[in-house]
């Protein structure tokens, strides 16, 4: 029995060094990219124009929602219609139960919610691509102004000045003690 745990523990550890040493050994293999062409965006060799941050419109977002939300929902309705057969002639797994019309009512009563949540996110309008929504077109920013930030090195040599040259605070004198 042990042996059995100890062959998926093996199996998780090679999984794990695989991965680690993959890791390891891209980091130390990669080009080290440090001047500002490396660190540019790279988009398949041509300039990247804007910015990455975007805001893209929810409307994608709201469509692929609500296509995963009925395609999963759909997809149990195939075990229904497979014991759907069986269960209203009384046969198989449902002999002697007498569900099958309870089977077929349930059935339709779960695609009547899928209607219904259909209709109510067309009426929403959530489906609609075209939407009163005017935007400007495209229009490339200026060539901004690079920020030159300083290094860390830099910070650290100011901030040991800083604590050198700022005033030693007087010593505790205990004059009650004494």
């Amino acid at each position: 029995m042990y042996f059995d745990y100890l062959n998926a523990l093996v199996f998780a550890a090679v999984g794990f060094v695989f991965v680690f040493a993959n890791l390891i050994l891209a980091s130390i293999l990669r080009p080290k990219r440090k001047t500002d062409v490396g660190l540019e965006t790279y988009e398949c060799g041509e300039e990247a124009i804007g910015d990455a941050w975007i805001q893209f419109d929810i409307r994608y977002y709201t469509v692929a929602l609500v296509y995963v939300i009925f395609a999963v929902e759909i997809a149990f309705l195939f075990p229904w219609a497979l014991v759907l057969k069986d269960a209203v002639a009384d046969t198989g797994a449902a002999q002697g139960s007498g569900i099958g019309v309870f089977v077929l009512v349930e059935g339709f009563l779960f695609v009547v919610i899928l209607f219904l949540g259909l209709a109510y996110v067309w009426a929403k309008g959530d489906l609609d691509w075209v939407l009163s929504y005017n935007r400007s077109t495209y229009q490339p920013p200026e060539l901004r102004a690079k920020v030159n930030l300083p290094l860390v090195k830099d910070i650290q040599a100011a901030q040991e000045a800083a604590k050198a040259n700022a005033p030693k605070p007087a010593p505790d004198t205990d004059e009650e003690a004494a």
